[in-house]
């Protein structure tokens, strides 16, 4: 298990746990991002990252994808 922010750019990956301020996690949950999802990085520049889940595409940032183990 690692880090979301360690996955390469084109890489598919399955969400393992997260963890982090509520409204966050509520938030990525009404995008279909939460345990159990699979996501695709669409982009990896230091950490900061685009993912691609369930037709969405969401702009995190370094810390909240430390948060994220897949």
């Amino acid at each position: 298990m690692e880090a979301l922010s360690n996955v390469k750019s084109g890489e598919t990956c399955t969400v393992k746990w997260m963890f982090g301020n509520p409204g966050i996690l509520e938030w990525m949950d009404s995008h279909d991002m939460k345990e159990g999802s699979e996501i695709r990085v669409v982009q990896n520049f230091i950490g900061h990252m685009i993912v691609s889940v369930g037709g969405s595409r969401l702009a995190l940032s370094r810390d909240v994808a430390e948060r994220i183990k897949v």
